[in-house]
């Protein structure tokens, strides 16, 4: 025989009601009710740090329990009022964990003002506790500092140990706030103590967290990072996951200071992930600014610039003044550096009234930082240094190490600027000394470049050359740890200056002792700022592999793509689709990119590639190749050429200005073809010779100089620089005839690609895979039909056949793959530069991930071969891409091409190619039998070889 079941306790009662979500009933809690609604108010706090969502379902419960228990019980006056302050506590908690700092404050307030009519001061003081944080959130720091005074005061009457330790801690988060780093350290250490006198490891891990801030901001690095590790074991053990994001933003942003940016993009981002499954907006939004804090220190500009627009709106939403400040600041420097002035010049003014209304003078110096880095860019030192000298007083007065060792190093870019050389290299030096001493990476590469330049306008070019290469040193320990290229290139781009100069003065010196291994360092310097982004990513091989969310991204583009394309064949306007489209283009890229954050582990490098040996190159060239790279220095173009037996350097081949001129002339001339030849064909040959004039005078431009170091090549690797992208080298014409005539003629991004293309020969082209989509190139399928005959093993998709999914499923088997379609190269995005098959648009972005063998492929389509040209020449476009996939050669066009004559060019290049001959070779065994029936340039010299023979 079984007795009565045990009555529930309060506490079983209460987390019934969380976890149902139902009306509590009244019945079944009956005289318990406020043992319910303090158990409720318990298993909010201890929810909190933990699981907000289940803090603000029992702060929910308990509302709801208040009513039911006033329209049930009719209970007494001061019960009803006990009741009411647990259910506005709780609530005052909800409002946090949702950013509505406002109504937590208020809801506080009257849960002290119930709990002292009852003359629960205790319970009054507790109340307190959190509507500091909620003022500090809002930037009312006056108020919330006379706040935690006054319940600390109220604490130590109390003999409230834990209570008095709450303050402390926030007192501490509020010092950090504005800037008294010192203060802040002094009140977290005191919270952590009082905190392990009562056994409380929640607050005490956050007091921990404060100091170590603290630390940081003071340039106690070191000992900052042991307390951070130490207090993300203790949230792990404790089953703390906020706490745990905590701890990895605090440490992604010391990373951040001292310059290890990929460590601070994988703790941002993993922390960003936590925030969001936590439902936590308010830290959310801190750690998206934050992300945008990485990119805009890394010059991914634009990125960070959609970043910044985007939090300032949560925060204005979430009522964030001081965090709209400080994003504010950060907006201006990104637009400064988009040469926005005006811009900027508004952006820093709000930021800077939101500050002095905060009282903020950390975010005050910020500023004044921020102004003096764009009067420096716009020239004007005396303005940069004053502001610069301002700041650093902020800075210094904060004990912020960091924000006082770039505002010198501003300094000392003015004074260089003012020709003060002599003081410009004592601070630069002085800075960096104490940069190293904190390990502030990125300060310490800013002084080096600095010092290496103040030392040349002294004449002192050893000690120049020293900084120069300690510079890049460690410039490249931080750039080949970032994950992704477009990072790798953005960061490149904003530190160019030593490699120009070690480039400089690597031309000086050879013109005053010429020599090849004087030429050899030139070729060197010139080389290493070649398409490294790209080296490093065909030395990562392939990346991680695509989340769900990228591919509905993806699948949402390719449904946009579609949808413009039968628009615009309909003659119907497609703005809005065109700004949805950018839009996901965008999103997709940055989702691509945060996903690569979390997939790559912390400190992982790719292999070094500052290694490479041009004799490494001459020992794959043959004894009639050669290799020729372009420079500019100035407006001076140059060249290297190398031989198997030589190097030599060619200096003033041309003023550069002069041979922009003549590129952008020839391609006009070449232009006027574009939309078909029928209604200019009395006039083709008068064309035809005007077109053979701008290659003669380009031949003599930038080919002609070179002739002596190239008299015995039949094949010659070109790395073009900037414009020169653009021109068929094939058609430059000596008088006597177009290049193609004599030579082999291949485009590499950098001598450093072309050894290792060299050393990676095109496979046999046994199977073929050929698409031909139709729909809108009508010769499309006839030309994919007749390549597609030329092989012996060969799978063809034509007409609604030539799929997406059918290269996907098929590209990674094929030798030879040739694409017959529409192009679209897109100068606004060229990551997004598309070869339009029926299904959708294979973008450059997706054809990176196809995984290719080390074959041919072939881009029978309109300006397939054009790129956008960034920092370090970097190729951006769809050879890149495929060359990214894994293929070994790519054949592209510089300009639309004709439809007939273009399948008689492909019949001719594959019929040598399946003969057996390189695909250099088979390339110019299609541009002499064309040009002999069609001697303008325009039908044969479009295509282009690329990545070696």
């Amino acid at each position: 025989m079984t007795g009565p079941a045990p009555r529930p306790s309060a506490t079983e009662l209460a987390l019934g009601l969380i976890d149902s979500g139902e009306s509590p009933d009244a019945t079944a809690i009956g005289a318990r009710a406020l043992q319910v609604a303090w158990a409720l108010k318990d298993l909010c706090y201890a929810a909190w740090a933990s699981e907000p969502q289940r803090a603000a379902r029992a702060a929910d419960a308990l509302r709801t329990l208040c009513a039911v228990d006033a329209a049930d019980a009719e209970p007494a006056e001061a019960h009803a009022i006990e009741m009411a302050a647990l259910a506005d506590w709780t609530c005052g908690i909800a409002h946090i964990t949702r950013g509505q700092m406002v109504d937590a404050t208020l809801a506080f307030d009257r849960a002290a003002d119930a709990f002292k009519t009852l003359g629960r001061v205790d319970c009054a003081a507790q109340t307190q506790v959190p509507k500091i944080m909620a003022l500090s959130m809002l930037g009312r720091y006056d108020e919330a500092v006379a706040c935690a005074e006054r319940t600390q005061r109220e604490f130590v009457q109390q003999g409230d140990v834990r209570g008095a330790g709450k303050v402390s801690l926030n007192l501490g988060a509020l010092h950090s706030q504005r800037g008294a780093h010192a203060d802040c350290a002094r009140h977290s250490r005191e919270a952590a103590v009082l905190f392990a006198r009562v056994g409380d490891h929640q607050h005490s891990i956050s007091a921990d967290l404060n100091h170590a801030h603290a630390l940081a901001s003071m340039g106690d690095f070191d000992e900052a990072l042991r307390i951070f590790a130490r207090a993300r074991m203790r949230a792990g053990t404790h089953g703390f996951p906020v706490l745990e994001a905590l701890v990895d933003e605090l440490v992604a942003m010391l990373q951040l200071s001292r310059g290890h940016y990929q460590g601070a993009l994988n703790g941002l981002e993993a922390a960003r992930l936590q925030y969001e499954q936590l439902a936590m907006p308010q830290h959310l939004a801190m750690v998206e600014k934050q992300l945008a804090d990485v990119y805009l220190e890394l010059r991914l500009l634009p990125e960070a610039l959609v970043v910044f627009d985007r939090v300032l709106l949560r925060f204005k939403a979430l009522d964030m003044p001081s965090h709209e400040a400080w994003t504010l600041a950060q907006r201006g420097r990104v637009q400064a550096l988009l040469g926005q002035s005006a811009q900027a010049t508004e952006t820093f003014r709000l930021a800077a009234e939101r500050f002095a209304a905060l009282g903020s003078g950390l975010g005050e110096s910020a500023v004044a930082l921020a102004r003096s880095e764009l009067a420096l860019a716009v020239g004007d030192p005396a303005t940069a240094a004053c502001l610069a000298e301002a700041a650093a007083r902020g800075f210094a007065a904060a004990s912020l190490a960091d924000g006082r060792l770039r505002a010198d190093v501003v300094r000392a870019h003015a004074l260089l600027l003012a020709d003060d050389a002599v003081n410009a290299r004592a601070l630069f030096t002085s800075t960096g000394a104490a940069a190293s001493d904190l390990q502030l990476l990125t300060v310490q590469v800013r002084c080096l470049t600095g010092e290496g330049m103040a030392a040349q306008r002294l004449g002192d070019g050893r000690a120049a050359r020293i900084a120069f290469d300690a510079a890049i040193e460690l410039f490249e320990d931080q750039r080949r740890a970032l994950p992704g290229d477009e990072l790798r290139s953005a960061f490149l781009t904003d530190h160019l200056r030593p490699y120009h100069e070690l480039l400089r003065m690597a031309l000086a010196d050879h013109a005053e002792h010429p020599s090849p291994e004087r030429a050899t360092l030139a070729l060197h310097q010139l080389d290493r700022i070649r398409a490294r982004a790209l080296n490093a990513r065909l030395t990562e091989g392939a990346g991680a592999e695509d989340s769900a969310a990228i591919q509905r991204l993806r699948e949402r583009l390719n449904w946009l793509y579609r949808r413009v394309r039968h628009m615009e064949d309909a003659g119907e306007p497609t703005y809005a689709l065109g700004d949805e489209l950018r839009r996901t283009e965008l999103e997709l890229l940055e989702g691509a990119r945060r996903a690569r954050l979390v997939s790559q582990t912390p400190g992982r490098a790719i292999a070094g590639d500052d290694d490479f040996k041009i004799a490494t190159l001459q020992a794959r060239l043959g004894e009639h190749d050669a290799l020729v790279e372009y420079g500019v220095q100035g407006d001076e173009l140059f060249a290297c050429v190398v031989t198997r037996a030589d190097v030599s350097l060619h200096r003033n081949v041309a003023a550069w200005s002069e041979v922009r001129g003549a590129v952008r002339a020839a391609r006009f001339q070449i232009d006027t073809l574009r939309h078909g030849a029928a209604p200019l064909q009395k006039h083709l040959a008068h064309l035809t010779a005007r077109t053979r004039l701008r290659m003669e005078r380009l031949h003599a431009l930038v080919w002609a100089p070179l002739q002596g170091a190239l008299a015995d090549a039949q094949r010659v690797l070109v790395v073009p620089h900037a414009q020169l992208g653009l021109l068929p080298f094939a058609a430059l014409d000596d008088g006597r005839g177009p290049l193609a005539e004599r030579l082999e003629i291949a485009v590499v991004p950098s001598a450093r690609l072309a050894a290792r293309g060299l050393g990676r020969p095109a496979v046999a082209p046994r199977k073929a895979l050929v698409l031909g989509e139709s729909s809108r190139l009508a010769h499309a399928e006839r030309e994919a039909r007749l390549v597609a005959e030329l092989f012996g093993e060969a799978q063809t998709f034509v007409g609604e056949t030539a799929t997406l999914a059918a290269l996907q499923a098929h590209a990674g088997g094929a030798d030879v793959i040739h694409l017959a379609c529409h192009g679209q190269f897109r100068s606004d995005n060229p990551m997004f530069s598309a070869l339009h098959l029926h299904d959708g648009a294979l973008t450059g972005e997706l054809a990176e991930s196809l995984g290719l063998r080390p074959g041919v492929v072939v881009l029978s389509a309109c300006e397939t071969g054009l790129a956008e040209f960034g920092g370090g020449d970097e190729m951006v476009g769809l050879v890149r891409a495929f060359l990214v996939a894994g293929t070994a050669r790519v054949l592209a066009s510089l300009w639309p091409v004709d439809d007939a004559v273009t399948a008689g060019f492909m019949t001719s290049f594959y019929g040598a190619l399946c003969h057996g001959e390189a695909p250099a070779a088979a390339l110019r065994r299609a541009q002499t039998d064309v040009m002999r029936e069609h001697p303008h340039p325009f039908y044969w010299a479009a295509f282009t070889l690329y990545g070696g023979w």
